[in-house]
Order: structure tokens, then sequence, then C-alpha cells
């Protein structure tokens, strides 16, 4: 009953997924709505997540889950840091690597193909698992077991009504309490957990 019910959700975040995705690929087009959409929505959310991990601008950084619109990547990338971006859809990784292109960022962010499950932890200095990336628990459990000692992870966690949406992972169940958040969208909570 209760893995009928995890499917069920899983099912429905995609699906919204999908849709929040062709939004986003839309402000890949139209780049002054696009910003707009980033600094409402990404950049007080990402200026807290980076606060938390107080990286060195010379870290190397993956971000699983970039989408069309990686603004995760992006922002980032701006700050002057070096990412890798995973993402699992063909279509999505295509747009992605398209705006990365008309921003002048390919010298920082490279996109490449895949979902979190097959990755070389030990080369990152931080980790950045977004919303919606399935299965989460499982990658994060991966990551804390092959990372490097030091390396941070921040994962979004679902809030508000987005929690009806996507399957939000306690971060007390991955580390035993070791972990810090920030909640600066109502729908959505940002952990940071250090391996």
């Amino acid at each position: 009953m209760l893995e009928n019910l995890r499917k069920s959700k899983i099912r429905r975040s995609n699906n919204i997924c999908s849709i929040l995705q062709k939004i986003e690929a839309t402000f890949n087009i139209f780049r002054l709505p696009g910003r707009l959409y980033d600094k409402l929505f990404y950049h007080k959310l990402m200026k807290a997540e980076l606060a938390l991990t107080k990286l060195d601008t010379e870290g190397k950084i993956l971000h699983i889950g970039t989408g069309p619109r990686p603004m995760t990547a992006i922002f980032l990338a701006e700050k002057g840091f070096y990412v890798d971006g995973l993402e699992i859809d063909g279509e999505a990784r295509r747009k992605s690597q398209k705006l990365i292109k008309k921003e002048g960022l390919s010298s920082r962010i490279k996109i490449f193909s895949g979902n979190g499950e097959k990755v070389d932890y030990s080369k990152y200095d931080a980790i950045w698992l977004s919303l919606h990336v399935e299965p989460k628990r499982h990658i994060l459990n991966k990551i804390l077991n092959e990372a490097n000692k030091g390396t941070k992870v921040i994962y979004r966690n679902p809030a508000g009504w987005l929690a009806k949406i996507y399957q939000p992972v306690c971060p007390l169940e991955l580390t035993g309490g070791q972990c810090k958040t920030t909640g600066i969208i109502k729908s959505k909570k940002s952990c940071l957990i250090e391996v």
C-alpha cells in the first residue's frame, strides 16, 4: 500500500516536472522573462544555499537534475565555480546546453547525460540535487557512501503545497541529525549535509 502511494506520488511529480520543464524552456527563448523568473524564484534560494556551504570558488560542483534551464548551475558558474550537470532527459539536456552556450558559460558548465546513480562523486567538493530528482533517498545514500569526506551536499525538499507532489527525504534519516536547513522559498526547504 505504501509502495503504491509512493509510486503514485512519483508519477504525479514526473507529470508536474514535465510541465514545469516546458515552462522553463520557454524562458530560454525569451531572455528578459527568463532572468526575471530566475531572480524571483532562485537567486534568493541559491544565495542562502551557497552561504550554508561556505564553499571556496575554486571548488568543483555537481548538479543533479539540471532541467532545460539550469538555473543552479548558471548561478554557481557566475559566482566562479566550475559545474558539471547531470540531466536524464535528452531534450532538457540539449536545451540546457544551448542556453549555457548562449550565456557564454560553456567553459564553466558541462552538462552530461545521467541520473545520479552512476557517478564518481569523489571528483566534487559539493553536490546539488534538484527537488524533482528521483530516487532521491537512494542517490543521497550513494553520495554519502561514496563521496570524499568533507563534501557538501545540498538537496531540496518539498514544503507546503509541494509536499503533496514530491516525496520528502528527512535529513535525520540520512545523517542521524547532522544537517543545516534553510526555508527561503515557502514551497522548498534546502538541506545541507556534509559527508
